[in-house]
């Protein structure tokens, strides 16, 4: 099949609305994405096969989203996750504690790496 065939078979607009009912808009990078339907089929499906795992709960899936965002800095998935957060009950305190839990890993994470190399440099 060509990618042309292949493209057509991809509704964007029922994918954005099955975003948009999760996120209450359609956040960027599903914006740019569909500029490759088939890309935005794959990232769409790989999102929703987790958001929908009932492993854990939606609210603590979000306290996790916010945590690895503030760990990579990700400042727009930040304040996505942060605003679905909210929408499903969680308080201030909550999300604060998610922002500096994930910044705290990444920190441990920089000073782990670095006193390592510090290590061997005095052996």
């Amino acid at each position: 099949m060509s990618p042309e065939k292949e493209n057509c078979d991809v509704n964007v607009e029922e994918i954005f609305l099955k975003i948009e009912a999760y996120f209450g808009f359609v956040p960027k990078i599903f914006q740019v994405l569909a500029e490759n339907p088939q890309a935005l089929k794959a990232y769409f499906e790989k999102s929703e096969v987790l958001m929908m795992d009932e492993s854990l709960p939606p609210l603590t899936k979000e306290f996790v989203s916010i945590g690895a965002a503030s760990a990579l800095g990700a400042e727009h998935c930040l304040a996505t996750h942060l605003e679905v957060a909210k929408e499903l009950g969680a308080k201030n305190e909550q999300l604060l504690l998610a922002i500096m839990m994930g910044s705290f890993i990444a920190e441990t994470k920089a000073l782990a790496t670095s006193l390592r190399v510090y290590e061997d440099f005095k052996s």
